[in-house]
């Protein structure tokens, strides 16, 4: 989506029409609404970060539109324009808690620096609003056991639990974090399993949970000591030029068969730089193989049947780029990609972008591999980073969300520090 979107709300065509080729010289995309009505429609259809509004329009003036707007969850920047001098309506309109106001006639430079600064209090408040909903979904996630206690009521009897709920319950828990879940389940069978003398009797399919969750938690410890190992451990580095890392990419992607043929993907890496024969990364090559396998079965995993997936390697700054890009599946809520507010959590330990178990990988899918694959890449002072880009290659169709896993590693300088 283009952040750099306005829709102004102004009656007076001809002043509209110069308003918006003005803003769209300097790189805005405006869209005109001819007064407040047609303005909350456009706004019911496509939130914008920023609308500027006439005061004065007739059916729904611009009062009408800035109330209406502060009632939308999703509320914009408000600019409103006026040919009003008079405190007592500057008060009125501020009152209202727009963000700004402009006396016509309108100066550019004026309405320029305003814009500025209003986009960047849009981006302020979508942190602000992405921080938030982070801590929601951080305590969304411990929810299960609450869940199960309201629904149990005290009975203490599993028998009496609503079919659907375990169901539910047993979808989420296989696909969970394993010691959640066991610490949930043994309070399940604390509840629910009757006594028959010295032993407790348990619901066969309360125990297969508990069983599977063991092993999950058993692989996690093992993923765990991986993990603190690459972090904590003795690794030994080599000093590889860029050509023997490029080969070895090559060698890897060309293993990656069985992995492709489950979704029909493709998979194309860009070709060898000159000046990777003259230039050296410190790092482990085992430990990088794994990283990178890590990353290009994820973008198999989330990506489009039969779509390509790219690998792009170049230098930069002083350093190695190793990128890989996917076309990703749509989400539950049919968005694309990475939602904005899983950015900053997408390499913590235990987090799954989505609910479904990828058994046909033959991975862990227990939210680690991203972690561990940040641990490698530290380790060899590198930085790692997922998240979506606007794809605009293809001039004639529209443009496509496609995720993108930055990888970049400094290289050797001349003295082989």
């Amino acid at each position: 989506m283009n952040e750099k979107r306005i829709l102004l709300a102004e009656d007076d065509l001809i002043s509209a029409t110069l308003l918006q080729e003005s803003l769209a010289s300097v790189g805005y995309k405006v869209t005109l609404a001819e007064d407040g009505r047609k303005a909350k429609e456009l706004f019911l259809e496509n939130q914008f970060p920023i609308v500027i509004t006439d005061y004065d329009m007739p059916d729904v003036n611009g009062i009408e539109l800035i109330d209406f707007l502060k009632e939308e969850e999703y509320e914009p920047i408000i600019i409103v324009l006026t040919n009003h001098s008079e405190t007592s309506i500057i008060i009125d309109i501020m009152r209202r808690g727009i963000y700004d106001y402009i006396v016509k006639p309108i100066e550019a430079e004026e309405l320029s620096l305003k814009l500025k600064r209003a986009f960047e209090i849009h981006n302020i408040k979508k942190l602000e609003k992405v921080a938030k909903r982070e801590r929601e979904m951080r305590l969304e996630s411990h929810l299960d056991w609450i869940k199960w206690k309201e629904k149990m009521g005290g009975s203490g009897k599993f028998k009496n639990l609503n079919q659907n709920l375990f169901e539910s319950l047993k979808t989420s828990f296989n696909q969970g974090t394993g010691f959640g879940a066991l610490v949930s389940l043994i309070k399940i069978v604390s509840d629910s399993a009757e006594i028959e003398g010295d032993f407790y009797k348990i619901d066969t399919e309360i125990m297969s949970l508990i069983k599977t969750n063991a092993e999950m938690a058993e692989k996690a410890l093992i993923t765990f000591s991986e993990i603190d190992d690459i972090l904590n451990g003795k690794i030994e580095l080599d000093i590889i030029s860029l050509s023997n890392l490029y080969s070895e990419i090559k060698n890897m992607t060309n293993q990656m068969s069985a992995l492709l043929d489950i979704q029909k993907n493709y998979l194309y890496i860009s070709e060898k730089k000159s000046s990777f024969d003259q230039n050296k990364i410190y790092i482990n090559k085992n430990y990088f193989s794994i990283a990178l396998k890590e990353i290009l079965t994820n973008a198999c995993k989330f990506s489009i049947p039969e779509s390509s997936i790219h690998i792009v390697l170049y230098i930069e700054a002083r350093s190695l780029i190793i990128s890989a890009y996917n076309s990703p599946i749509n989400n539950s809520d049919r968005t694309e990609g990475i939602p904005v507010e899983f950015e900053n959590m997408i390499f913590e330990p235990f987090f799954r972008l989505t609910k479904f178990v990828y058994d046909d990988y033959k991975t862990l899918d227990f939210g680690l591999g991203l972690t561990k694959v940040e641990a490698i890449i530290k380790r060899f002072d590198g930085k790692i980073e997922i998240k979506n880009i606007i794809d605009h290659l293809y001039a004639k169709s529209q443009p496509k969300t496609k995720v993108i896993c930055r990888i970049s590693i400094p290289l050797v300088s001349d003295n082989g520090i």
